[in-house]
């Protein structure tokens, strides 16, 4: 009934192994604590482009104290993604992505998680983190007919 190509509903924004996984521990030494990463760190080199892993509009782009350059996207009113460790950003607040559009490309060096070049990446339902892997690597084939995502109105509130 549908294509083998057909696109899940969420894509990898970059092609790259996990080195962190949600809710996995690391240590904060600035902080001299062990927190739980609310995301996944893909590994990446400078300059890798990172794409929207879904449609939606750029709710945020900016600095994060967290993960510096940042951007959020809004899929629909309940969820959004986020995208940090960002060298350098393509798309401004408002703009809408489609699946697939390159919005930043990787080579922040600064991130405390991790000292290899990476992009974190984070899935957000009602104010709550879900680990991106459940949505990345789950089978759609037999509910996709039921699933779509809608853009949010621009004159909404992100949360």
């Amino acid at each position: 009934m549908f294509p083998s190509d057909q696109r899940k509903p969420f894509i990898y924004p970059i092609r790259g192994e996990v080195l962190t996984g949600f809710r996995e521990e690391y240590l904060d030494a600035k902080k001299s604590a062990a927190l739980r990463h609310t995301g996944i760190d893909l590994e990446g080199k400078p300059g890798d482009k990172v794409s929207a892993s879904a449609n939606g509009i750029v709710s945020y782009t900016g600095f994060s104290s967290t993960g510096g350059l940042t951007i959020s996207i809004s899929h629909n009113s309940r969820i959004r993604t986020t995208y940090l460790n960002l060298a350098g950003i393509y798309v401004n607040k408002g703009d809408i992505v489609r699946q697939g559009d390159v919005i930043a490309y990787l080579g922040a060096d600064d991130d405390i998680s991790s000292e290899i070049c990476h992009l974190h990446f984070a899935v957000i339902y009602k104010n709550t983190y879900l680990d991106p892997l459940q949505l990345l690597e789950m089978d759609y084939t037999n509910i996709s007919m039921f699933l779509r995502l809608s853009y949010m109105g621009r004159d909404q509130s992100i949360y």
